[in-house]
Formats: C-alpha cells, sequence, structure tokens
C-alpha cells in the first residue's frame, strides 16, 4: 500500500463530513483528539496546560514484508546469516508536555519524553534466551501550533491550525548492557532511546463539530536535519490519521480512529556497535509502514481544566523490511490540566 494511497483512504470520512452544527467548543470532552495525537488543539489567549501521557506499547512476531515468519526461517549461513533472533520488546514511555497560548491564533509546546526499553532474545542454535534493557531521557521538542482558518462565519464549527517543531537531540543513544558473548557492549538501534539528532516536525490539523458529534484529521513527520553524535540518523517518519468522536454525556465521549504511518532505513551506522549476529544491528532493515485502528474515551471533569483519557490500538497490516519485530497492541494514558 503506498503511502499516498493510505492517506487518502484515511481522510475519506473528512472529506465527506457533513458540517452544518453550531458554534465550536472547547468545552466538551470531544473538543481534543484521542490522547495519542499530539499537537491536536490550541488554547485561549493567556491559557496555559500541563499534561502527563503513559504509553504501553508490545512487540511480538518477526515480520518480512507483511507477513510473520518463524525465527528458525532467519538462521543459518547467507542469505539468512542470523543466529540470534529477537522475540519480543516491550516499550514505557512517559511524556511530561506543557502548552501556553500568547494569543487566541498561537499555542506554543513543549514535550519530553522518558523511555523504558526491554527485549528478549532467543540464541537459534542452543535455544538460550537472554534479555537487554535500557531507559533514561528520550526526544524533547519545542513547537508552535498556529490557528490560521475557520471558527467563525459559516465556518463557525470549523477550525484548522499548522504546527512546526523543532525536535532536539536529547535522546540518550549510546545505551550500553551485558549480551552473552561480547559481555557490556553497545546495544543495537531499537534498544536505544530516541533520535539523537536535531529535527523538524511540520503538522496540519482539521477540527469539526456537530452537536453531539465531531471529527478530524492530521498529516504530519519527524524530519531528521543531521547525524546524532553516534554519526546516524533515524529514517524520517510521516503520519496521517483521521478519528470520530461521539459525545454520550456532558463530560464523556468515545472515539474511533485510523493512524497510517510510514518511516525509512537509518542513514550511517554507530561505528561502535559490534556486528552481533542478531537484525537489530543492521541499520537497513528499520524501514517499515503501519495502519493502526484504535478505540478511545475522554472524559472533563466538571466544573475543572482536568481532563483524563485512555486509547487502545493495534495494527489492522504493517509491512517491515525484516525480519523485523512487529507491533502487537499499544495503549495510551493521559492526563491533562488546563488554567
Amino acid at each position: 500500500m503506498k503511502i499516498s494511497h493510505l492517506i487518502s483512504f484515511l481522510f475519506i470520512p473528512v472529506a465527506f463530513a457533513h458540517t452544518e452544527g453550531g458554534s465550536w467548543s472547547s468545552d466538551r470532552p470531544d473538543s481534543h483528539a484521542p490522547i495519542g495525537v499530539m499537537g491536536d488543539h490550541i488554547h485561549k489567549a493567556s491559557e496555559f496546560m500541563l499534561s502527563y501521557r503513559y504509553m504501553f506499547m508490545r512487540m511480538e512476531d518477526n515480520y518480512d514484508g507483511s507477513d510473520s515468519i518463524a525465527n528458525t526461517s532467519f538462521a543459518g549461513p547467507p542469505p539468512a546469516p542470523f543466529r540470534v533472533a529477537p522475540i519480543d520488546m516491550d516499550m514505557e514511555m512517559h511524556m511530561i508536555g506543557a502548552m501556553y497560548a500568547p494569543t487566541d491564533r498561537l499555542t506554543l509546546m513543549g514535550m519530553l519524553n522518558l523511555v523504558d526499553l526491554s527485549m528478549n532474545h532467543s540464541n537459534l542454535a542452543n535455544g538460550m534466551q537472554f534479555r537487554t534493557e535500557s531507559s533514561g531521557l528520550g526526544d524533547s521538542s519545542l513547537s508552535a501550533l498556529y490557528h490560521f482558518w475557520g471558527g467563525e462565519g459559516q465556518y463557525r464549527n470549523q477550525r484548522a491550525h499548522l504546527g512546526l517543531g523543532i525536535l532536539l537531540p536529547t535522546a540518550e543513544v549510546d545505551k550500553r548492557d551485558f549480551i552473552p558473548g561480547p559481555g557490556v557492549t553497545r546495544l543495537p538501534y531499537p534498544m536505544q532511546l530516541g533520535a539523537g539528532s536535531w529535527g523538524i516536525s511540520p503538522s496540519l490539523t482539521y477540527w469539526a463539530q456537530e452537536p453531539d458529534w465531531s471529527w478530524g484529521g492530521q498529516v504530519s513527520s519527524k524530519i531528521y536535519l543531521g547525524d546524532n553524535g553516534e554519526d546516524y540518523r533515524l529514517g524520517n517518519n510521516w503520519q496521517a490519521t483521521a478519528w470520530a468522536s461521539r459525545q454520550i454525556t456532558e463530560g464523556i465521549s468515545v472515539s474511533a480512529r485510523l493512524n497510517g504511518s510510514t518511516w525509512g532505513n537509518i542513514r550511517g551506522r554507530d561505528a561502535s556497535l559490534i556486528p552481533l549476529p542478531v537484525p537489530t544491528v543492521d541499520p537497513k532493515r528499520r524501514s517499515g509502514s503501519r495502519l493502526d485502528g484504535s478505540l478511545g474515551v475522554n472524559m472533563k471533569i466538571p466544573g475543572t481544566g482536568a481532563r483524563i483519557a485512555l486509547e487502545v490500538g493495534t495494527p489492522l497490516w504493517q509491512d517491515l523490511e525484516g525480519p523485523q519485530l512487529g507491533t502487537e497492541w499499544w495503549t495510551v494514558l493521559g492526563a491533562q490540566f488546563a488554567f
């Protein structure tokens, strides 16, 4: 599936949306997107918001293309030179954010991430299993969101904003752990905590509201502008997402969302990473594409600026340049407080 086709598919619900509702309201629970969408909303002038998100992702089964493959199928001599297979991986991320709006049209945002990774492996020759772990500071960003359209006249129930973020090289990309054989050594690319490179993150977000429904979409990307301190850079990432939400009470809404993403291979190579017989050390086996489906719930606590939200998703399709671990499921739990 080409990414252009994926974007078109995701935005079919937005393109054919019926929009004859009342004025836009930021007090509804569905005035925020599902909690897994970043940079989804703007604020009124002089308003602050603090946020915390906890994300968990479970990865299982190795994929080559769109099909999962048995670990034993890539053991042996070339062209299957690997003697160690990743079995599964857990990623936990704590995302701490802050937003401030100096004007009604401009909202500033900052975010930092704390990451905890673990991966289980199997030696395909003798069946021995081992685990590697890493944790610490991940990627950070500073962004500006500009409301440029909607919210008045015949478009009073619609709005759109542009986003531009600066990706900061804060992620630790030199993590080490014990591996049977070489001992304590540099961990492969998936076990590092982020990009560690400067970059930009543009986005475009659209919203519409009806009395009981809302929907929207966003296209975004992460574009890395240079190598990190270990002389490589992650592949650029492109995403398109579309969602629909239903307000079921004054303070609660439920949502469904599709999210498509595609990302490239690593450019360059970490010279401190020894050539272990496992596919995670190969920078040319990191690209892929994925289509996720997710369900969510947003809750706005009446009389306060507090919100709580949950979203759970799973891939509907994934195509990976492998062998590479595929995603099994993910969830995001978040709390937001505006004042």
